[in-house]
């Protein structure tokens, strides 16, 4: 009779997982994939991608039982599985006991995940600033604020601004201090009338001092801008606290505008942006060349480039930085002297006040 050239490797195979436990299983899964990719990328090097891609982070999370349309907080922890599994390989084998512990770390992922879920949603203080909200409070004592850091991006009064701006680099913020509402002398004013200049509150001007301007005249109020700093307005280097997100130092980084760079003036599409505000659904993957991407696996779209109005403005401290480093290559390609590259120490004028 006849017999199939891998009658025997399937057959050993299911022999093997009968018998194997559930981290075996899942262990000769992933070899399993992981030799597919290498075989794939010496075969086909026309429709070739890196491991760390949608495809692959999809089948890992089926693998570990993971449904990434349900659980898109999980795609991190599997692109960092993908990396670490494809390490062990080259070196030699996964380990059981690794794929036991990425178990355990698939359940934290979701009990942290349905823990962040219960917790209440912490409203910003600051947005006061911009909402109808009358009296502004201290963000330190409770207390009715008088003025806003914008470096810090807190509403403090004048004592616990004083106390926390003592020493350090805190000592050079410069507070913006609230104007009080010409009419109530109560809330600070959050508008200015075109047409008298006065400064009044929103229940203020909405409610008394609108009723006293021309019908025949079209007004509009200006808004006054506390969250604005004196430093920006005399070009001095400014960080925004709204671009710093999760932990403090990581400041927000956007691709640049064409007026930035021209060299975007240039090319077919204009780079992707480090940070944007699509939402969880979406994540960003690298292709083979090095540009990002960011891909949906609900509707299964991808894109190269959201819209402008999902993409965060870029720091200031940072479009400084781009400036400076485009100064020194541009010297470094016109100099005729050793490429030594003394100045070229990125970050260290920052932490020492600016001086290289």
């Amino acid at each position: 009779t006849w017999k199939h050239p891998f009658y025997d490797y399937f057959a050993q195979l299911l022999e093997h997982c009968r018998r194997s436990t559930h981290e075996e299983h899942i262990k000769l899964r992933i070899n399993r994939v992981l030799w597919s990719y290498e075989a794939e990328s010496q075969t086909d090097l026309q429709s070739q991608m890196p491991l760390v891609s949608p495809k692959y982070v999809k089948v890992l999370g089926d693998i570990l039982g993971s449904d990434l349309i349900e659980e898109p907080f999980m795609v991190r922890t599997l692109k960092t599985f993908l990396k670490a599994f494809s390490q062990m390989y080259h070196e030699g084998e996964l380990d059981t006991q690794e794929v036991k512990w990425c178990l355990e770390i698939v359940e934290n992922e979701r009990a942290k995940h349905a823990v962040a879920r219960q917790l209440p949603m912490e409203t910003d203080p600051t947005e006061q600033l911009d909402t109808g909200a009358g009296q502004v409070y201290c963000i330190e004592c409770g207390t009715v604020a008088t003025c806003y850091c914008p470096e810090c991006g807190d509403c403090m009064c004048e004592a616990c601004f004083e106390r926390l701006h003592e020493k350090g680099n805190r000592a050079t913020h410069e507070p913006n201090f609230f104007i009080p509402c010409a009419m109530c002398k109560v809330n600070p004013a959050k508008l200015q009338c075109t047409y008298t200049r006065g400064k009044y509150c929103t229940d203020c001007y909405q409610r008394k001092h609108v009723k006293t301007l021309p019908k025949f005249l079209e007004l509009k109020p200006l808004k006054i801008d506390y969250k604005r700093s004196a430093k920006q307005d005399r070009g001095e280097p400014f960080v925004d606290p709204n671009s710093i997100i999760g932990k403090p130092g990581k400041v927000t980084v956007v691709a640049p505008s064409e007026e930035q760079d021209p060299e975007i003036k240039e090319t077919f599409s204009k780079p992707a942006p480090l940070e944007t505000t699509l939402g969880e659904k979406w994540h960003a993957f690298y292709d083979l060349r090095g540009v990002k991407y960011y891909y949906n696996f609900e509707t299964q779209e991808s894109m190269r480039r959201p819209q402008d109005d999902l993409i965060k403005p870029i720091a200031q401290v940072d479009a400084l930085a781009k400036a400076k480093r485009r100064e020194v290559v541009g010297q470094m390609a016109m100099s005729k002297s050793p490429r030594l590259m003394p100045e070229w120490h990125e970050g260290v004028g920052l932490e020492a006040g600016g001086e290289n």
